[in-house]
């Protein structure tokens, strides 16, 4: 889609009509994803403008807007923007983040982000216009759970668009802030198909493992038990750098909250009852698993009360 090329008299604009009402904002990135419908499914956008009218765009999205979203951009006239539209667009119920921000003349902005992509689930997000380290995110996101050594994501970007395996999609974003651009990428392969990729490029010694070895030790591995005991060193490891916890009781404080129940908690059942309430906080559910006598019937219940 080709859209208006944007001018100060006539900036890009998102509109939300909510309650019998349309509203509008200025907007400075939009992504959507084109299933072949009239309206697109919105997966990001950056807007500003007052207060009211931010709201009823966020409550819009929050319910799960269908036909009241729109973007396009603005005509200037005596007293304020008159809204033209290019796309119409829908919001998923309960699928978008939304992180307050401030762009360049210290103007205050909202970015609202789909699960599929903040979670690299789907999509991936570029800035810098290099998107081998966004590639290698998205392939070790929980739609494919691949590692990809550091040194092996150049030479998989290479390999993914010489096979037509990554697609790049339209999006609009504002020159002034993102200078280096704003892409968005998904790579057109099943879970299956990932694996065998990465399979054959290993196969092919197109891409190398940093130390030698012939997968003997693993072969000769017979039980779950040797296997956990002969490196479990090097699996918490790739786990501390894949995944960062809601809660760090190396670096964070249990809540307070805890102190003032009339049965003291011990210190690691007041850190396991943080994580819980600050987990609870953005899902439904949380699974407690410890040993018998560890407190966890204890922790959950003063976690959930």
């Amino acid at each position: 889609m080709q859209y208006l090329k944007e001018t100060e008299d006539q900036p890009k604009m998102f509109q939300v009509y909510l309650n019998q009402a349309w509203h509008e904002v200025f907007s400075y990135a939009l992504a959507f994803e084109d299933s072949g419908r009239h309206e697109k499914k919105l997966l990001l956008t950056i807007v500003s403008g007052s207060d009211s009218a931010l709201q009823s765009l966020k409550g819009a999205i929050d319910i799960g807007s269908r036909g009241g979203l729109k973007f396009g951009y603005g005509t200037k006239e005596l007293t304020g923007y008159r809204f033209n539209g290019e796309t119409s667009l829908y919001a998923e119920k309960g699928r978008y983040e939304k992180f307050a921000m401030t762009l360049n003349r210290n103007r205050k902005a909202l970015a609202i982000v789909h699960d599929d992509v903040l979670n690299n689930s789907k999509y991936v997000l570029s800035f810098d216009g290099n998107p081998a380290h966004d590639i290698a995110q998205l392939l070790g996101g929980p739609q494919y759970g691949l590692h990809i050594l550091p040194e092996w994501e150049e030479t998989i970007l290479s390999e993914l668009l010489r096979g037509n395996f990554l697609e790049k999609h339209e999006l609009y974003a504002d020159d002034e802030l993102f200078p280096g651009g704003l892409h968005l990428y998904s790579i057109n392969l099943t879970e299956e198909q990932a694996d065998l990729f990465i399979e054959r490029l290993v196969k092919e010694g197109t891409i190398k493992f940093p130390r030698s070895g012939n997968g003997e030790t693993v072969e000769s591995t017979t039980d779950l038990t040797n296997y956990l005991l002969n490196y479990n060193e090097l699996m918490v490891e790739k786990l501390s750098e894949n995944v960062q916890p809601t809660h760090n009781p190396l670096n964070d404080s249990s809540l307070k909250y805890f102190e003032r129940y009339p049965r003291e908690l011990f210190p690691v059942q007041a850190h396991v009852s943080t994580a819980v309430a600050k987990r609870l906080r953005k899902q439904k559910a949380v699974i407690i698993q410890g040993e018998m006598s560890t407190g966890s019937a204890a922790r959950s219940a003063i976690s959930v009360a």
